[in-house]
């Protein structure tokens, strides 16, 4: 059998493309083909080195491997025939002794970690960009400076010396000692640039706080090997291959496909065609659970990646021949779910998809898209006998709410049971909505008696009996209301379609998928969770979902064990490591998230251990007179972006519809095209991209302007009149949570503008 690792720095330009791949695959069918010339090199460090004819020109850089089962070529990449020799000679394959891991050593491009120790990369580039940055500003106020960690003293607090980290964890002593001399846990990655990918992600992680078993669990990084190991040498190193954390620098593929060696030749970012995951991530993917499962972390830690790799491996998990599971593939809105499916198709463009929701292979889209696919194609029958579960009453007709009438039909329900003498938080149609969906569609109440015995966990605004006898009056009226009309809102609409599910489970039609997965979890509400729990039949891998409570810019939080989902234990992981955002714009997204934040497990979740391996200038607040320079600067900035950088994708966020609108229009007037979409597919394509907060969820850029950064508009006062103090504490959360996914979009630099006081909300601005 013929297997490959590729390794990440291979790139392939031109009409080399195709002669590689003709190259590669002529190596699969017969690697002693005459006609591929694999030869050894004489004087090379690493005996298993061969070069091999891609044509006159261009030979490949490769190692051969043999085990019992397995013939295996490590690529390295294809230069010209003298260079190739060159580079052959001078790369070899190590294994750790340690731990097992299989690293590529090349001397021509690298200098030792031992070199590095003495010398730091200089940090000349981000500050050059930092004051680029700066030079825009007429008056600003940076954030509050992140303290900075000194990598000795953390280490010395918790014990870790090189001798220790080498003993428990493999890692090269020169690499720690390189550590223990730098003024900045900022430093670690640039001065670490020749040290494997795994080795530089577990001194960062220590930096950061994590403890060894921390570190082994997020790399999947084995105990000191124990046993004396009688392997051959080649059998190792095939071994060593295959471990998550070499994963981190080699594509290992077994029996690789055409379509698979085309994308390690066509695409030149290694980990955009691997869509990339990481050891701690791909544990999650591979992992089996006997009931539910959860990865959990902040912004930019790969939760996206996890779930999309994993709806793979469960779509494509069936023997030729045989049916593929019925996979569902879902998140909050349908901007999220067409991102999803982008990349679903990025990672495997032969997926078996669904034709339908509920019929063999993967079905991907918006949680409301899904729920009314199976409102719309129930009989009235079906529709009759769930509503009534639900509301209490049978209607056949089920249509959504439009804009304002949610607000309208708690109006006239208050009027109609004549309860209008109840406080005027109690009154408030924000809060009736969140118990109407909290506390009785959560737990399927339809009576008074019910809804007076049941308790309210997580409702801030407390009810007394005879207060709850009146609020239940009005909850009452406006069921009768919306069933009279035919008319509900979004989480009665996913309950009504749970109830359609369920009674046909009860009917022996089984459920409508084998396994469901879950994006952007934090914002999913009761009848979401209804709708989901009734979609599978409770069991092995049934139910996984991604959730960062830190997100939750949508609804109310719930604990989902009162949906019969429980991920606890070992069927929920954190991520920790940002790969999008830099370290200057991460902390100052963090630093957004104040108060206690609690997950779907009911247990308060921590940014503790949030770190990002990427540098970068500091964000930056810009203050104007007047909204028109506010748009001026912003012009400016952006013409100055075009102008010095390449490859950009700008993101121009703001609170509110209106207000992009007006940027819009003035930056077109200013010359500059501005694209307003709420797309992702879109604004990839877009240098500059504007849109409201909300919509950029799921999304990222390289540079981002929030705009209109004023207390103005954040939060939005209006929107927090006549609610309770409790209601109002959780609507200001949620403005958090959306700063800070408005922040962490930026990949690169972060600006924020206002032409008003700034929002207190800001970190560093005075409360």
């Amino acid at each position: 059998m013929v297997s490959y690792s590729v390794h990440g720095s291979l790139n392939v330009d031109g009409s080399l493309k195709k002669l590689t791949l003709d190259f590669l695959n002529k190596l699969q069918e017969n690697p002693a083909s005459p006609g591929l010339h694999i030869e050894p090199i004489r004087n090379s460090v690493d005996s298993r080195a061969r070069t091999g004819r891609v044509n006159d020109q261009f030979r490949a850089v490769l190692f051969e491997l043999r085990d019992n089962h397995d013939h295996h070529f490590v690529i390295v990449g294809v230069y010209n025939h003298d260079d190739a020799i060159k580079k052959a000679q001078n790369v070899s394959l190590s294994v750790n002794p340690v731990n097992g891991i299989t690293r590529l050593i090349d001397t021509t491009t690298e200098g030792s970690v031992k070199e590095q120790a003495s010398k730091p990369e200089s940090l000349r580039k981000q500050e050059e960009a930092a004051a680029q940055a700066e030079a825009f500003a007429k008056a600003q106020q940076e954030p509050t400076p992140v303290e900075i960690a000194l990598p000795s003293k953390i280490f010395a607090d918790h014990g870790y010396t090189a001798e220790l980290l080498e003993a428990e964890l493999g890692i090269d002593p020169h690499a720690t000692e390189t550590v223990l001399g730098l003024s900045s846990d900022r430093e670690i990655s640039k001065s670490l640039r020749s040290s494997p990918p795994w080795e530089r992600d577990a001194l960062i992680g220590l930096a950061a706080g994590l403890s060894i078993e921390d570190v082994r669990e997020e790399l999947g990084i084995s105990a000191a090997l124990s046993e004396p190991d009688n392997r051959t040498e080649d059998a190792k190193t095939i071994a060593g291959l295959k471990l998550p954390a070499a994963q981190m620098e080699f594509a290992y593929l077994d029996t690789p496909t055409s379509e698979e060696l085309r994308k390690v030749i066509e695409t030149k970012d290694f980990d955009s065609w691997r869509v990339y995951i990481d050891p701690s991530q791909r544990t999650l993917v591979d992992a089996n659970f006997s009931g539910s499962g959860r990865v959990f972390g902040g912004a930019g830690t790969g939760k996206t990646v996890v779930v999309v790799h994993r709806a793979n491996r469960l779509s494509t998990d069936y023997k030729e021949g045989s049916t593929p599971p019925r996979v569902l593939l879902t998140t909050f809105t349908k901007g999220l779910a067409e991102a999803l499916k982008s990349s679903a198709n990025a990672l495997n463009p032969l997926f078996p998809e669904a034709e339908r929701p509920g019929t063999p292979g993967m079905w991907i889209g918006g949680i409301d898209q899904v729920t009314m696919m199976i409102i719309k194609a129930a009989s009235r029958a079906e529709i009759e006998a769930a509503t009534e579960k639900v509301l209490g009453r049978a209607t056949p007709s089920v249509r959504v709410f439009n804009r304002n009438e949610n607000e309208e039909f708690w109006d006239d329900a208050l009027l109609a049971s004549e309860q209008t003498d109840l406080p005027q938080e109690i009154q408030h149609p924000e809060f009736l909505s969140q118990e109407f969906e909290s506390v009785i569609l959560a737990r399927s109440i339809t009576t008074q008696k019910e809804y007076l015995r049941t308790p309210r966990p997580g409702r801030g605004t407390p009810l007394n009996r005879p207060q709850r006898k009146k609020v239940w009056e009005v909850i009452e009226m406006f069921m009768k209301s919306c069933s009279r009309e035919g008319k509900h809102a979004w989480p009665a609409i996913s309950a009504i379609a749970s109830e359609i599910l369920n009674a046909r489970a009860d009917n022996g039609r089984g459920r409508l998928f084998d396994h469901v997965l879950v994006d952007e979890a934090q914002d999913f509400h009761a009848g979401h969770w209804r709708f989901l729990r009734a979609c599978v039949e409770p069991g092995p891998n049934d139910i996984f979902l991604a959730e960062d409570s830190h997100q939750r810019i949508y609804g109310q939080r719930h604990v989902l064990s009162r949906f019969g989902i429980s991920t606890r234990g070992g069927a929920s992981r954190r991520l920790t490591l940002n790969y999008r955002t830099t370290e200057e714009n991460l902390n100052y997204a963090l630093g957004m998230l104040t108060g206690e934040w609690i997950d779907a497990e009911g247990e308060e979740d921590s940014i503790e251990h949030y770190r990002s391996a990427r540098k970068g200038p500091k964000p930056v607040l810009h203050r104007f007179e007047t909204e028109g320079e506010e748009f001026e600067g912003i012009a400016k900035l952006i013409r100055h972006w075009q102008d010095t950088e390449k490859d950009i994708r700008i993101g121009i966020l703001a609170r509110s519809g209106p207000l992009t609108n007006r940027i819009v229009s003035a930056l077109s007037e200013d010359g500059i095209q501005a694209v307003k979409t709420q797309n992702a597919e879109v604004a990839a394509h877009e240098t500059v991209s504007v849109m409201t907060m909300h919509g950029a969820k799921g999304m990222e850029f390289t540079h981002v302007v929030l705009v209109g950064m004023g207390s103005d508009l954040i939060p939005m006062k209006y929107q927090l009149e006549g609610l309770g103090q409790a209601e109002k504490a959780d609507a200001n959360q949620r403005e958090r949570s959306l700063l800070y996914v408005a922040a962490s979009r930026s990949r690169d630099e972060l600006v924020l503008t206002t032409h008003s006081a700034p929002s207190e909300l800001l970190p560093g601005i005075a409360h």
